[in-house]
């Protein structure tokens, strides 16, 4: 039986003070995915594909872990226009050009090196990516510093598969940069 890799989460089930102040920010930049199909990609818990669910027609809540999908199956099981899917590590279950949006809140630092390629291989021209992540600066909890991207890493990565940058939101502990695909 494979392993489940490790995420960094902090409890899959209780909202925190923080993720209510994220809601009101993806409330306020809600034109993005609005009545659109898109990703949660490193869904965890289920926290933000609840969120995006409220706006987009259909999210799909994708991550590796066996616990996160557990989770995400009690925590999403009212919501009709999210379904959750189990992935392998390096695929997205998705044809080329077929997603509005990939969103990605505290987990594009965990997904595979060369990741922002099979990002754009899954969105449709004119699609956006959302990365809401953690600053790479010391803080409370979370991910080890090493191990996290910085605004311009992934401004970098994304500007080289084609994307550019739209808006950049800063959130304290956290930075929220939405692309548009080229």
């Amino acid at each position: 039986m494979e392993e489940d890799k490790k995420v960094h989460t902090h409890n899959f089930y209780k909202i925190t003070e923080v993720e209510e102040h994220f809601t009101n920010i993806i409330k306020e930049n809600k034109k993005y995915i609005q009545l659109l199909e898109g990703v949660d990609l490193g869904a965890g818990g289920g926290r933000f594909s609840k969120i995006l669910g409220t706006y987009a027609k259909t999210v799909y809540a994708v991550d590796i872990s066996n616990e996160s999908i557990a989770a995400m199956k009690i925590n999403l099981a009212e919501l009709k226009n999210v379904k959750i899917i189990k992935i392998p590590e390096n695929k997205l279950p998705f044809d080329d050009s077929s997603m509005d949006f990939v969103f990605a809140a505290n987990s594009f630092h965990d997904v595979p090196v060369g990741y922002e390629k099979e990002i754009n291989r899954v969105l449709k021209a004119g699609g956006n990516f959302i990365d809401l992540d953690w600053k790479k600066e010391k803080t409370e909890f979370g991910p080890p510093i090493k191990i996290r991207f910085s605004e311009e890493d992934v401004i970098q990565k994304m500007e080289k598969q084609n994307f550019k940058l739209i808006k950049k939101i800063d959130i304290k502990t956290h930075y929220m940069l939405i692309f548009s695909k080229i």
